[in-house]
């Protein structure tokens, strides 16, 4: 009988610790994973709404003719909890498109039919991409281009617009601040004798493009402006240069629609000089379709707009 006595607390103890190990491993296996998960989804919201904030900053910068410093915080990594201080890691990287956008060309009365050298200009975008590095819930990362943001799963190309139900739907508003045309002083009546023509880079930093760990990183952007002189122009070419690789098809049909607009219904009505406005009669080539400006004798004021864009 007394030996029953001395092994019944031994029994009772090993029951106790085995239900203890059996929490324990149930905690790790589901509640920490699962919380973390949790604190993952809250990190990737961050990260969303920053590179949301950011892109607004690119549309500012685009928009206006001042030049200026913006930059917004990304948290890089995530997922940590008071249980298990782990944290995931993230990469953003800043990339030049492989083509560019968009062309503009003046011409004057001595070189009627070739560009001057110095005003013949093509302007390039670039895209931004962040993506997680061990995430606790899914490789959810996210790519800014053609100034709309989409979501990206893992490795893989596959990617939808993150505010927009298809790629239908994505309004590109970014080109209304790419190009743009003022009118700089008028002559006798109602002639145009200066005029501004307006085209926007956003290009990387030539350091910082990159940046990585699992803490907060930086996108900043340095918009510059600078505008050039240009006397006795008889023509300006504006073209908008479809991607050779396709990939992208909503742009420029948009981009060439605001240029479209821009001249035909901004800057043809208000100068009565201006009554030679055609257009390619289809895409060339390359894809580029061309707005042709035909003005006898002005002075063109061309502003150029660089973005500069570091991830730090």
């Amino acid at each position: 009988m007394k030996t029953d006595e001395a092994v019944a607390p031994v029994i009772a103890a090993m029951l106790v610790l085995a239900v203890i190990v059996t929490f324990f491993a149930v905690w790790n296996a589901t509640a920490i994973p699962s919380m973390k998960a949790q604190s993952e989804v809250t990190h990737l919201q961050e990260v969303e709404s920053g590179i949301l904030r950011f892109s607004s900053d690119i549309d500012t910068a685009a928009s206006t003719t001042s030049s200026m410093t913006l930059s917004e915080r990304i948290p890089l990594g995530g997922g940590e909890i008071l249980y298990s201080s782990t944290k995931s890691g993230g990469v953003i990287d800043v990339k030049s498109e492989d083509e560019s956008y968009m062309k503009i060309q003046l011409y004057n009365v001595t070189s009627p039919n070739v560009p001057e050298v110095s005003g013949n200009r093509t302007f390039i975008l670039s895209n931004i991409t962040y993506q997680p590095v061990g995430n606790f819930w899914q490789d959810q990362g996210y790519f800014w281009s053609y100034g709309f943001v989409n979501v990206t799963k893992g490795s893989s190309n596959s990617s939808v617009p993150l505010e927009y139900a298809t790629m239908r739907d994505v309004p590109y508003n970014i080109t209304g601040g790419l190009f743009s045309t003022d009118i700089g002083a008028y002559s006798s009546g109602g002639n145009c004798s200066v005029l501004v023509i307006k085209g926007v880079n956003i290009i990387p930093a030539e350091t910082g493009r990159s940046t990585s760990g699992n803490g907060m990183g930086t996108l900043s952007l340095t918009s510059t402006v600078s505008s050039d002189t240009f006397v006795n122009i008889t023509k300006i070419n504006v073209s908008v240069i479809r991607p050779a690789s396709g990939k992208i098809d909503g742009f420029p049909r948009v981009m060439y629609r605001t240029v479209n607009d821009t001249v035909t219904n901004g800057l043809k009505p208000a100068c009565s000089n201006i009554k030679d406005v055609t257009y390619s009669t289809g895409a060339d080539s390359d894809g580029t379709v061309t707005v042709m400006i035909g003005i006898p004798n002005v002075t063109v004021i061309q502003r150029i707009t660089n973005i500069t864009i570091s991830a730090q």
